[in-house]
């Protein structure tokens, strides 16, 4: 190890600097701000929340709220018939219509929308209809949102806003709704996501295991404070008068209108008895992309609902907003302090020891990156590996993120992930 004090003169034999305490200090907060949001807090909440409620009708429950689905829709030809098929098998006990923007689609998206409506598109049972809207300039999600939830409002009590790429178990929407009949407090229900067809050869059990994950701590959070950290986005529902239009540039719509729902008042539970799957994404450089669009959105949150989580120890709803959410969008920032710091402690003490041990951390860690890419080419797959590479990847696209945050965002237009 070479000495960074002095040449020819032993590091022990010199006084310590006196930023030492304080990088030490810095060093510490850094790895702290990592393991809470990411061991402590889960591991923590998961087992402090109650036991999540099962929701069930009752005789006195059999006014059942209008619902409006909304869903943009940009190039989804892959998996929109099959979508309108889960929603039109819906088992809900009241009137649902869908509304579907295509969002300057250039692939059969619309004709397949047009010929939905030929064949008189009804929902199973309750006389919903489809209403695509279809969009010749490109709108970005929101903005699709925004529309369709206008045009529903003369008669929705509930928007249940999701993606075209998400499948819809035959209760889902009923399940969705089931939660705000019983209480009128509730103004935000997630779904239950399942990942379906992971393979060993992309991140596709990687994300699995990621989304599962997510899944449980946001049911803990709905039992224990009445809040969940913002829904999936892939199928959720909100009370139409909890709705507040998405403003323009405005990249992550669902987080904005959860929140905006809580600063109304309203509650947000996670109903698990609501199942939807999606196709788990296979490709990291899909989800870099996804990842980046939803790390810039998440900037634009963290600023405009900076009442809401700050001070983090004013009540449960900023704790957890803290914990969940901006701690995880500054673990790279955190990642790479702490880094720095440790390696200036290792210069300033001249210690042998701690320099082995943060060269051997550093070296394992983007080592076993840059090997998982090696082993991938030649077919050989090991999840550690490739759950290490999607770590790295993941922080490094959330920093993109900030970067595009902190250098203007000027649209909100989205590029679906490649469907499986």
């Amino acid at each position: 190890m070479p000495n960074c004090l002095a040449d020819g003169v032993p590091a022990h034999s010199l006084p310590l600097p006196p930023v030492l305490p304080l990088l030490t200090i810095l060093f510490l907060i850094c790895v702290a701000g990592v393991l809470h949001t990411y061991v402590f807090f889960p591991w923590w909440i998961r087992r402090a929340a109650p036991p999540t409620p099962t929701y069930s009708v009752t005789e006195k429950h059999s006014n059942w709220p209008r619902v409006a689905v909304l869903m943009a829709a940009h190039n989804e030809e892959a998996v929109i018939a099959e979508k309108l098929r889960t929603l039109q098998e819906q088992d809900y006990a009241g009137r649902m219509d869908v509304y579907v923007g295509s969002d300057c689609s250039s692939d059969g998206t619309n004709e397949i929308l047009k010929d939905q409506i030929r064949k008189g598109w009804r929902s199973n049972g309750n006389s919903g209809e489809l209403t695509p809207s279809i969009f010749t300039e490109r709108q970005g999600k929101p903005g699709i949102i925004n529309q369709l939830a206008a045009a529903a409002l003369p008669s929705a009590d509930v928007y249940v806003i999701t993606d075209a790429s998400v499948m819809l178990s035959p209760s889902a929407i009923q399940e969705l709704v089931l939660p705000m009949v019983l209480d009128p407090a509730v103004g935000v229900v997630d779904a239950r996501m399942v990942q379906v067809g992971a393979r060993a050869e992309g991140i596709g059990r990687t994300e699995e295991e990621y989304i599962n994950r997510e899944v449980a701590i946001k049911v803990a959070e709905g039992a224990y404070y009445g809040r969940i950290i913002g829904p999936f986005g892939g199928c959720w529902a909100l009370r139409s008068d909890a709705y507040t239009p998405v403003p323009a540039n405005f990249l992550v719509d669902d987080f904005f209108l959860c929140m905006s729902a809580y600063e109304k008042g309203f509650k947000g539970v996670t109903n698990p008895a609501a199942e939807v799957h999606e196709a788990v994404g296979q490709r990291i450089d899909d989800e870099y992309r996804r990842k980046v669009r939803i790390s810039a959105g998440n900037w634009q949150n963290l600023n405009h609902f900076r009442d809401l989580w700050f001070p983090p120890w004013k009540n449960g709803l900023a704790f957890a907003f803290f914990s969940h959410k901006i701690l995880r969008w500054l673990t790279p920032i955190l990642l790479l302090t702490g880094a720095l710091a440790a390696g200036a402690i290792v210069c300033l003490t001249g210690n042998h020891y701690l320099g082995a041990a943060f060269a051997l951390l550093l070296g394992m860690t983007v080592g076993a990156a840059l090997l998982d890419i090696l082993l991938q080419v030649l077919g050989v797959h090991l999840r550690p590996l490739r759950a290490m590479r999607y770590f790295l990847a993941m922080n490094v696209a959330l920093l993109h993120g900030l970067f595009r945050y902190l250098t203007g965002i000027t649209t909100n237009v989205w590029q679906p992930s490649a469907r499986n």
